[in-house]
């Protein structure tokens, strides 16, 4: 899969988190996707849902990617994620691994891990 093609998926995920409307990611994950966070593994596009209205600690969030990787088999973005918390403003950094299933053109993981910035 071509890197411009990749980075369309990634960042219909960003999209997706950002503006809280999971159906904008919904056509880029392929069959037997996986969602890793802190919150555990979760499947499918019920699996994000899940994660988006019951485990996600973070609303109103902007990503802001600072670095691009394209490896053979992954990518991986960082950056800085701002939102609103049950606590007040949160800001962090993030790095998330993007993996995908050529033949089908879609995301088959992400996994997502979090820092205090």
């Amino acid at each position: 899969m071509y890197e411009s093609d990749r980075d369309e998926l990634i960042d219909a995920y960003f999209d997706a988190m950002d503006e809280a409307d999971l159906e904008i990611v919904r056509p880029a994950l392929a069959d037997g996707f996986v969602y890793e966070s802190l919150s555990g593994d979760l499947e499918g596009f019920a699996g994000l849902e899940t994660y988006m209205n019951e485990l996600r600690g973070l609303s109103e969030t902007t990503h802001e990617v600072t670095l691009r990787i394209h490896g053979e088999d992954a990518s991986a973005t960082e950056g800085i994620v701002t939102g609103d918390s049950d606590d007040g403003p949160v800001e962090a950094r993030f790095c998330n691994v993007f993996e995908f299933d050529d033949a089908e053109e879609g995301l088959t993981r992400i996994r997502v891990h979090l820092n205090d910035a």
